[in-house]
C-alpha cells in the first residue's frame, strides 16, 4: 500500500499534501501546531480510522480526501463524518458507515483479518486493522490500544494470528467438543450394549432419572445455555432485520432513481418554487448532482453493489443464525431417558445376537471418531505452537531492535504491549513503539506502510535518531514520520542532509492554520473527480 496524497477542507479552505513519495518521507516544522498532526491524522480519519482530532478542530464540517495505491491500482477515498465514497479506475460506491466500508476494503482493496469475538467471527474493525502500522501522537500507551473501541488488546493479538494464518477454525473448539460428547455417548451404549440381559438394572442412562434430572446445579446450566442460545439469536436477528430494512430501502431508491428517468425521456423536471431542474441524491452528509444520467448511473450503479453487499450480509447472519437455532434445538432435545427407553431396551434384550453387532457396530464407530480427534487435537497443538513461536519471533525482533539503538538501555520486551504498571521514562514509551512497529512489519511481512507521528516523542537523542533513521531507510516500505525540530536543528536543515529522505518543511504554516484559501480551487477539482459530488 501507497499513499500518495492527503486532503481534507471544504469550499473556502483546504491542504493538500502530494509530494509524498515511496521509502522514508518525514514531515517536519521548527515548532508545534503546523497542521502535521492534523495531516496524518485526516489520511487515517478517511480510511476508517476512529477520530483523535483534537476537540478545537470542526473535523465534521470538513472533508477528508486521500488516494492509496495497493498492488498497483489507485483507490480515491473522501469521508465526511460517517459516510464514504470510495473511488476506482471503473466506479464509485457510496458507503453510510464504516462498517460497510470494511466490506469493501476486505473484497476490493486490501484483506482484513477475522477474529472469533463473542461467540462469532468477526471482520475486525479499520481501526484495529491500521494500528498494526499506525502510531498517533494522542492517547498513545504502549500498554494498550490508542483507538479504544469494540475491540481489546487481546483482540488485536488475535488480528495478529489471523493476519500470519494462524487462527483456528471458526467451529474448532465446538467440534472437538461434539466428537468428545459423541464418542462418550457411544462408549456408554456399547457398554450397555455388551451388559445384555442386565441392561436395565446397570445403564448409566437410567441412573439419570434419578441423578440428574433432580440436579439443580444441572437444571441451572442448562437454563443458562438455552438463554443464552436465545439471547444470541435475538440480537442477530435484529441486526439482520435492521439490513433487510436498509436493503429494503435502497431497492426503494433505485426504483425511485429508474422512474426519474423515465420521467426525464418524457420531458423536464423542475422545482415549482424555484423553476430550477437540478435533481440532487443525498444520504445526509454526502449530496451528489444527478441532473447528469452518467452521474445518476453511477449512483445507480454503486446501490446496486451495495444492496448485492447487503444480502451476503444477511446471509452471513441467517447462517449464524441457524447455527445457533441447531444447538438450541439439540440442548432441547437432550432430555433425561423416559419408560418407554426402558421397555425399548427390554425387547432388544432379547436377541444376544443383536447385541453382538451392535457392540461391532458401536465399537468401529468409537475408533473412528477417536482417530477424527486425535487429528483435530494434533492441529489445533500445532497451531498453539505456532503462535508461541510467532510471538517469541516478535519479541526477540523487537529486543535486537531495540539493542540496536540502544546497547546499554533497560527496556525488556516479553509482550507486543507493555505492563499496565510499566513506567516510561523520556523517549522510552517512543522507542517501544518503534521496535514494535518494525517487528511486525518484518514478522507478519506486511504491505502496509509505517505511519508514526510524532516520530522523536519523550527528547529521542540525535544519536539513536540517526540509528533509527538508519534502519528506516533500509525497510522496503512507504515510511511516513512527523517531527518537530528545534531551532539549532532547523537552522542546520538536518533532515537535508540525508540523501534517503523526503523531507517536507511545514514551518511556514501559520499557528493552527493548515488550511487555506489558496488550496480551495485545487481541493475542489478533487471533489469533482467524484462526479456529481456537491460540495
Amino acid at each position: 500500500m501507497l499513499v500518495k496524497k492527503i486532503a481534507f477542507g471544504d469550499n473556502n479552505e483546504a491542504f493538500i499534501e502530494s509530494r509524498l513519495k515511496n521509502g522514508l518521507n518525514i514531515i517536519y516544522s521548527d515548532d508545534n501546531n503546523r497542521g502535521k498532526t492534523l495531516v496524518m491524522q485526516g489520511l487515517m480519519y478517511s480510511l476508517g480510522y476512529d477520530s483523535i482530532f483534537p476537540s478545537t478542530f470542526p473535523f465534521k464540517e470538513k472533508y477528508f480526501y486521500s488516494e492509496i495505491e495497493v498492488d498497483g491500482e489507485s483507490f480515491e477515498f473522501l469521508r465526511k463524518g460517517n459516510s464514504f465514497v470510495v473511488k476506482t479506475s471503473s466506479s464509485i460506491q457510496i458507503f453510510n458507515s464504516v462498517s460497510e466500508l470494511k466490506y469493501f476494503l476486505d473484497k476490493h482493496v486490501f484483506s482484513i483479518p477475522r477474529i472469533r469475538k463473542e461467540n462469532r467471527s468477526l471482520l475486525v474493525s479499520p481501526s484495529l486493522l491500521y494500528e498494526m502500522f499506525f502510531v498517533g501522537q494522542d492517547n498513545r500507551n504502549p500498554a494498550g490500544l490508542i483507538s479504544r473501541g469494540q475491540f481489546n488488546k487481546s483482540d488485536f493479538k488475535n488480528m495478529i494470528y489471523s493476519f500470519a494464518g494462524l487462527s483456528e477454525d471458526d467451529l474448532s473448539k465446538e467440534d472437538l467438543k461434539t466428537i468428545k460428547d459423541k464418542i462418550s455417548k457411544l462408549q456408554k451404549e456399547l457398554k450397555e450394549t455388551r451388559k445384555k440381559i442386565t441392561i436395565i438394572k446397570s445403564s448409566p442412562d437410567v441412573a439419570e432419572v434419578f441423578s440428574k434430572q433432580f440436579d439443580s446445579e444441572k437444571v441451572q446450566e442448562k437454563v443458562k445455555t438455552i438463554s443464552s442460545l436465545n439471547e444470541q439469536i435475538s440480537k442477530l436477528k435484529r441486526t439482520r432485520q435492521r439490513e433487510i430494512n436498509r436493503k429494503s430501502k435502497l431497492e426503494q431508491l433505485i426504483s425511485e432513481l429508474k422512474s426519474l428517468n423515465q420521467e426525464l425521456d418524457e420531458g423536464n423536471v423542475q422545482c415549482g418554487e424555484c423553476g430550477s431542474q437540478k435533481i440532487i441524491y443525498t444520504n445526509k452528509e454526502l449530496t451528489f448532482d444527478i441532473s447528469n444520467i452518467d452521474v445518476r448511473n453511477g449512483i445507480l450503479n454503486s446501490i446496486s453493489q451495495n444492496i448485492h453487499q447487503k444480502a451476503e450480509i444477511i446471509y452471513d447472519y441467517s447462517r449464524e443464525i441457524n447455527h445457533l437455532q441447531a444447538n438450541l434445538n439439540k440442548e432441547l432435545s437432550e432430555t433425561p431417558p423416559n419408560f418407554q427407553k426402558l421397555i425399548l431396551y427390554q425387547e432388544q434384550a432379547s436377541s444376544d445376537i443383536l447385541y453382538d453387532e451392535k457392540a461391532f457396530s458401536l465399537g468401529q464407530q468409537i475408533e473412528g471418531l477417536k482417530s477424527q480427534l486425535e487429528s483435530s487435537i494434533a492441529v489445533s497443538e500445532e497451531i498453539k505452537n505456532s503462535r508461541i513461536s510467532l510471538d517469541n519471533e516478535i519479541i526477540n525482533l523487537m529486543g535486537k531492535i531495540y539493542r540496536t539503538i540502544d546497547s546499554q538501555g533497560n527496556l525488556k520486551f516479553d509482550d507486543i504491549f507493555s505492563k499496565r504498571d510499566a513506567t516510561f521514562s523520556g523517549s522510552e514509551g517512543q522507542e517501544f513503539y518503534f521496535c514494535k512497529m518494525i517487528s511486525l512489519s518484518r514478522a507478519l511481512k506486511h504491505t502496509f506502510p509505517i505511519l508514526i507521528d510524532s516520530f522523536r516523542s519523550g527528547e529521542i537523542s540525535s544519536t539513536k535518531e540517526r540509528k533509527m533513521l538508519d534502519l528506516y531507510s533500509k525497510i522496503d516500505k512507504q515510511i511516513i514520520l512527523t517531527s518537530t525540530l528545534k531551532d539549532e536543528e532547523y537552522s542546520a536543515n538536518k533532515y537535508d542532509q540525508y540523501e534517503n529522505i523526503n523531507s517536507i518543511d511545514y514551518s511556514s504554516h501559520d499557528n493552527c492554520k493548515i488550511m487555506t484559501a489558496h488550496f480551495s480551487k485545487e481541493f475542489g477539482v478533487l471533489i469533482s473527480r467524484f462526479d456529481g459530488l456537491m460540495i
